[in-house]
């Protein structure tokens, strides 16, 4: 590697210390001779380097672009005493999505200068490595993670301000920035963005037939684009990648385990590190956790080749992929790969996956505050798209004459502006450039012959004789390959599938991956995907924990189901990670593993009856011992959940005002105060602090560590730890996953919360989950604290989207014998239908498996203009509603009662649902008529029809409360209402406890 470029890096890096913030105008040294000195020093005697040198436009570029400029007195001097704002005296935090101010005690009777400055210098010191490259990724990866090793900083270390007068943006933001720009700058280069798309996406993950190949589809796509990524992050830095944000992901620090060798396992044990140690599914590497885009600043005349080379290495692994999964394969059915095989393979793979990229130059000159030239450039450049781009952004009318200094201002002046601020022009015409070459798609057609892959049915199967291809599926059956593994390996082939190149390697890749994993944690990890059968048998498990200590029947039909189900020889299934941790009972847990191996059995096993023949076992009997042990059938139904944040593109491009911050709110209270007076009656000044900004580098960055810290840590614990279910995939916004039917609507709820940090109401009843925060108190015992926009997941400190950023959810509820691939579509149009409704919704879809289908499409809770009122909320009556029909007295009949008296309303009319209608007080009375006579609250009922009427307001009232009342209605039966576990059981007891914490 290029020692030089990583001296630059590291010089570049260094020029802010970590604790600018806690020891600015504490120190006679000042900021830049104090830690990073002395770091600088110490680093070069001990590699034998030289680190003072890096480019300073590089500093003055990611200023300009992050912090924005305010008016001063032309009689003032250069730093003002309203300008001095002290971190540690009057410490605030901005939310730098929601603008949003987090206000914190005093700091400087508790974090001493000197003391800070000693503490951040040793962690500094025990990260260097034996090169230059080694020590900045070092740096990079583990510097922000100091609060991990002190306790008296704690989670304030990893979002200290860059600049206490603007504290919207870590110091971690800026460092990464002047060091992403100074490699670009370097030889005389100018920085470019380089943004690069991968896919096909939902296509890809649509052909799945199977959970297995569901999370294959995400979890493969997003290897690939790391494979991708790695290639840049080698060359010139993981802190050049702008979004996503690399920093923690799961996969990216296992290159860096790699890289950094016994150093690195040593770093990544003391923070104690799931990736390494976890010998379970739940190993973070086993979550897709990138996007299929990534966007980063290259230096401008390397962005083809750095493009070129990406694309090169995202095709390369899945051509290796491939022909792993062909042997894997060929191996198990007993036949030689033969290379006619792999030049099949080679065909087939040399389109995929698909790669789009574009690159657009950041014009820097020589002095950066010549800024005409290149203006004039990137407005061409965008008027050539489209011509109103030209007078968006930064070249706004309102912000364009400020960042020039040629609006008036009678006495008032701003600082001369950089080329910096020229990131959201740039930024947005490398967006517009790749969505115009992902609009061209050259098309070379492959020639295919006979019969298609029986999952995709775009290419030919692979095959050890082409002469099969135009056989039909009897016809082929003993003589292919397929045919073969089918008889000897049913989980990577079922009957009749015949799969080809890229299929091949979507359904081998959980054994490779597996292989993988195992090889970083050194020990083998077998069957890691859950199936809908086990999802489903969940529920009733979870409901019947104690079944065997409950009578001496149900004793005895767990003792004999266990032998009979050890019998029949059956594969354990995997279960929800949050009923193995409750599964104490031997007996039970082996009953739990078996049970969907039977159900699955019962589906697809042609030769059933001879294979229980066989064992003199009838499955009446084993029917019989199941509805003993449950007291009745276990639950057949699961769900699936697809969540996408609304408008993400909007947030990126910064070119809506509703997703954007004004120039005041960014500003510390000090300097908005000052500034105010300065306005006064000035309407030009009161116009611009009024401004929207456009976006920032540090604006991306949060939006990506936002993005990523819900991705990476809370969807998962929402999924996994606080319900039973499976993440498939989650990548940035986007999230797939398998929940247990009675876990549905937390963990709904929880999700969206998640998203946006929001606390939680208490009639939402997640306090199980979900604790309070109080800044300057502490928290419940729970592991995962939520407050306006911000989370704490088990010490760690998180910034989460806040509340003006808002997400759509579908879900469907299906089950477990319906085919993935029907389910798959249902939940694609699901949420296309909460998306399509106004966004910021979720849709419910429950598919009955004897026919019919009801939904409900709904806002998440009541919102007042920007107020949310989250109190009032539909998932919140649904669950209500579910309870109260689940308890002994209050009949299920009430609905269906309700339902029938319901078909002699109309609801055709536009002011059916007003307040005060006569058809309105006629479905409130009539419901809280049946409720009541049902022994049910007749307030429930009044406050169903006024959500469904003030909140929902469908266009058919009638037809949207019916769906309402029937969906509570399936979720309240029997199997699976949380309201029949036994006392003590189930989600009201905290799978996760963490220490007490304090904010």
């Amino acid at each position: 590697m290029n020692q030089k470029r990583w001296k630059t890096k590291l010089a570049a890096w260094l020029h802010d210390p970590a604790e600018k913030s806690l020891i600015l105008m504490r120190t006679a040294e000042g900021h830049e001779k104090g830690t990073a000195a002395q770091l600088k020093q110490a680093i070069g005697g001990r590699l034998g380097i030289d680190l003072d040198g890096f480019d300073k436009r590089a500093d003055w570029l990611a200023s300009a672009a992050d912090r924005p400029n305010w008016p001063r007195p032309d009689d003032e001097v250069r730093y003002p005493g309203w300008e001095r704002v002290r971190f540690t005296s009057d410490p605030v935090l901005i939310h730098p999505l929601s603008g949003e101010p987090i206000e914190l005690k005093p700091l400087a009777a508790d974090i001493g200068a000197g003391a800070a400055k000693t503490v951040s210098f040793d962690h500094f010191e025990r990260l260097v490595q034996d090169d230059a490259r080694k020590t900045f990724l070092a740096f990079w990866r583990f510097g922000p993670e100091l609060g991990r090793w002190a306790p008296e900083l704690g989670a304030l270390w990893n979002v200290l301000p860059a600049d206490s007068r603007t504290p919207d943006h870590s110091i971690w933001s800026h460092v990464d920035t002047v060091s992403a720009l100074a490699t670009a700058l370097a030889d005389g280069d100018q920085p470019a963005l380089l943004a690069m798309s991968f896919g096909p996406v939902q296509s890809f993950i649509a052909q799945a037939r199977s959970t297995s190949d569901l999370w294959a589809s995400s979890h493969l796509l997003s290897s690939l684009v790391w494979a991708a990524m790695k290639t840049v992050v080698e060359d010139i830095g993981p802190d050049s990648v702008v979004f996503p944000a690399l920093r923690g992901v799961p996969a990216v620090d296992a290159w860096l385990l790699e890289t950094l060798g016994d150093s690195g396992y040593r770093l990544f044990e003391g923070l104690g590190a799931e990736f390494i140690k976890d010998k379970t599914d739940t190993n973070p590497l086993f979550s897709a956790a990138l996007p299929n885009k990534f966007v980063a600043v290259v230096p401008a005349r390397r962005a083809r080749e750095l493009a070129e080379r990406a694309t090169a290495a995202a095709k390369t692994r899945a051509q290796e992929i491939a022909e792993q999964a062909a042997e894997r394969v060929f191996d198990a059915a007993g036949v030689a790969l033969p290379e006619t095989t792999s030049e099949q393979i080679a065909r087939q793979m040399s389109e995929f996956p698909e790669a789009f990229w574009a690159s657009a130059t950041w014009p820097v000159q020589s002095d950066v505050k010549n800024i005409d030239e290149a203006a004039s450039q990137l407005q061409d450049a965008l008027a050539a798209i489209h011509p109103d781009l030209a007078k968006q952004g930064i070249f706004d009318d309102r912000i364009w004459p400020v960042l020039t200094r040629k609006l008036d201002l009678d006495g008032f002046a701003f600082w001369q502006p950089n080329a910096g601020v020229f990131y959201p022009a740039v930024y947005e015409l490398a967006e517009r450039s790749l969505a115009a070459a992902k609009s061209v798609r050259p098309f070379d057609p492959l020639p295919q012959e006979g019969f298609r892959c029986t999952q995709c049915g775009e290419r030919e199967w692979v095959t050890d004789d082409r002469a099969l291809l135009g056989k039909n599926r009897t016809e082929r059956k003993n003589l292919s390959v397929w045919g073969k593994l089918a008889d000897r390996k049913r989980s990577w082939a079922k009957a009749g599938e015949h799969l080809c190149a890229v299929c091949t390697s979507k359904r081998l890749w959980p054994t490779l991956f597996a292989k993988e994993v195992g090889e970083i944690v050194g020990e083998q990890i077998d069957r890691f995907v859950i199936s809908t059968h086990a999802l489903a048998v969940s529920t009733s498990v979870e409901l019947n924990l104690d079944a065997a200590r409950q009578s001496p029947e149900k004793a005895s039909a767990l003792m004999t189901l266990e032998s009979t189900l050890n019998a029949l020889n059956l594969e354990s299934a995997t279960l929800p990670k949050r009923l193995m941790r409750q599964l104490k009972d031997a007996s039970m847990r082996t009953v739990a593993k078996k049970l969907p191996s039977l159900l699955e059995l019962v589906r697809n096993e042609e030769d059933l009856d001879e294979r229980i023949a066989d064992t003199g076992i009838r499955l009446r009997e084993v029917d019989g011992l199941v509805k003993t042990l449950f007291g009745k059938r276990p639950e057949t139904y699961y769900a699936l959940i697809q969540m996408d944040g609304d408008r993400m593109g909007g947030w990126l491009a910064g070119n809506e005002d509703d997703y954007k911050l004004s120039y005041r709110e960014t500003w510390h209270r000090q300097v908005q105060v000052k500034v105010d007076g300065f306005a006064g009656g000035k309407a030009d000044l009161k116009a611009f602090i009024d401004t929207k900004r456009p976006p920032s580098p540090a604006r991306h960055a949060a939006i990506s560590r936002a993005l990523n810290d819900f991705s990476i840590h809370l969807a998962r614990h929402v999924i996994e730890d606080c319900c039973k279910g499976k993440l498939l995939y989650a990548g940035g916004d986007d999230v797939l996953a398998l929940v247990a039917v009675d876990d549905l609507f937390d963990a709904m709820l929880l999700l969206r919360l998640a998203y946006s940090g929001i606390e939680p109401h208490q009639n939402m009843n997640l306090q199980d989950h979900i604790g309070e925060l109080r800044p300057g108190g502490s928290g419940r015992q729970t592991s995962l604290l939520l407050k306006d926009g911000f989370g704490l997941l088990n010490g760690r400190f998180m910034t989460l989207m806040g509340h003006k950023a808002t997400a759509s959810l579908g879900a469907v509820v299906a089950h477990h014998s319906a085919p993935l691939s029907l389910v798959l579509r249902q939940l694609r149009e699901a949420e296309s239908r909460a998306k399509s409704a106004g966004r910021d919704r979720f849709c419910i879809r429950v598919l009955k498996r004897g026919g019919g289908e009801v939904s409900v499409i709904s806002p998440w809770w009541k919102t007042d203009g920007a107020q949310l009122h989250i109190e009032c909320n539909g998932l919140q009556l649904m669950k209500q509603l579910r309870d109260e029909l689940a308890e002994t007295g209050f009949s299920r009949g009430a609905i269906y009662r309700a339902q029938l008296w319901f078909e002699g309303l109309t609801d055709d009319k536009a002011d059916a649902a007003e307040p005060g209608s006569r058809w309105r007080e006629q479905m409130a009375g009539a419901l809280a008529a049946q409720f009541t006579r049902q022994k049910g609250s007749a307030e429930l009922a009044h406050e169903i029809v006024d959500y469904v009427c003030d909140v929902i307001r469908p266009d058919h009232p009638k037809t949207a409360l019916e769906n309402f009342l029937a969906t509570a209605e399936f979720f309240a039966r029997e199997s699976r209402s949380c309201s029949h576990r036994p006392p003590g059981e189930g989600p009201g007891v905290r799978a996760n406890r963490a220490e007490e914490a304090t904010v």
